[in-house]
């Protein structure tokens, strides 16, 4: 068996298991969201920064950008020919992706501050 077999199968778990984690995350918020009685800014802010689920929530977004980075170099790879194009373009996408995480952490971080 060659290592270029072995290379689609990493990103393809990777997929699967972001996958499940996501479905799994947002069947648990809502469920958590349609057993609250009272809907609040406070009650959503102290739910999400109890440690179990800023933890959960973490992962969710780590797993969200893992998932949008696999499909896209996928995507990508299967239709973008040229190889300057394609790496610009991945570049591209990898920088959005991180800009996007570093947004979401920032975010949360002024949040618990403040």
């Amino acid at each position: 068996m060659s290592l270029y077999i072995l290379e689609g199968l990493k990103p393809w778990v990777v997929q699967r298991v972001t996958a499940v984690y996501i479905a799994l995350f947002l069947t648990y918020s809502l469920f958590c969201g349609l057993s609250v009685d009272v809907v609040s800014f406070e009650h959503w802010r102290s739910w999400l920064f109890h440690p179990f689920n800023s933890i959960a929530f973490g992962l969710f977004i780590v797993a969200v950008l893992f998932h949008a980075w696999v499909g896209m170099r996928d995507v990508i790879l299967d239709y973008v020919h040229n190889i300057m194009l394609r790496m610009f373009v991945l570049a591209l996408v990898v920088g959005v992706l991180v800009g996007c995480g570093l947004w979401v952490m920032r975010i949360l971080l002024f949040s618990m501050v403040g």
